[in-house]
């Protein structure tokens, strides 16, 4: 494992770890080399699921969101690996399920596949991650892209948790209702609730039904809801 990026950690409740990463600079990188586990829980429960359909696809086990700024995510595979060059064409086929992940570019060719997710500036309401399935690979590679990028990475504690996110636009609001049992938000940017001031990489635990969020920052800002 290369693991070059720095992270300020913060553990929610013993519920589940939030890590978001801090003073990023163009290069640093994650890695998961061949032969690594992927992730699993504290009883050593791997957090993966393979696609219904599409044995070559599993659903995403890192569970990264990008805060601000930009990545770069590659894949690349061996011979003996799930995913293999024919199987490109099904991870686009599932891609076209969610345009959102079609923008980040993707670029392939033999035993490898690229492309750059970048924030940008369009609002969306609550909605799942558009990487949704990724391929059964043996390395994959995510690279900062962009100075002083910010990128969130939840570590279950215990796998089953669930994740949405929002873009609020500058002086824009959102309502944010409680999924689950447990449920958190994590403020990408400075925020207010009413009268309470919220500031950015906060993680709040949700004990209203509902609030109203509103971006007080100049900047996009992604919330992340987790819940269980």
């Amino acid at each position: 494992m290369i693991f070059s990026i720095p992270f300020s950690v913060i553990n929610a409740n013993d519920d589940i770890q939030i890590s978001i990463s801090k003073a990023t600079k163009v290069g640093q990188k994650i890695v998961r080399e061949p032969g690594e586990l992927r992730t699993a829980d504290l009883s050593n429960n791997l957090i993966q699921e393979a696609h219904p359909q599409h044995s070559c696809l599993l659903k995403t086990d890192n569970n990264y969101f990008l805060l601000e700024g930009s990545v770069k995510v590659r894949y690349e595979w061996q011979d003996g690996d799930n995913f293999q060059d024919s199987d490109v064409e099904t991870f686009r086929i599932e891609s076209e399920k969610h345009p959102e992940h079609l923008r980040c570019n993707y670029q392939h060719g033999s035993g490898w596949m690229e492309g750059t997710a970048v924030l940008g500036d369009t609002p969306c309401d609550w909605k799942e991650s558009p990487v949704t399935y990724e391929p059964d690979n043996s390395k994959t590679t995510l690279e900062i892209m962009e100075d002083g990028t910010r990128i969130l990475c939840p570590m279950q504690y215990e796998k089953g948790w669930s994740f949405l996110k929002a873009d609020v636009s500058p002086g824009a609001s959102i309502a944010a209702t409680k999924s689950g049992d447990k449920c958190y938000i994590v403020f990408g940017q400075n925020c207010s609730i009413g009268d309470q001031t919220i500031t950015k990489n906060t993680v709040k635990k949700m004990t209203s039904a509902s609030v109203t969020i509103k971006n007080e920052s100049e900047k996009l800002c992604r919330l992340i809801k987790i819940y269980k």
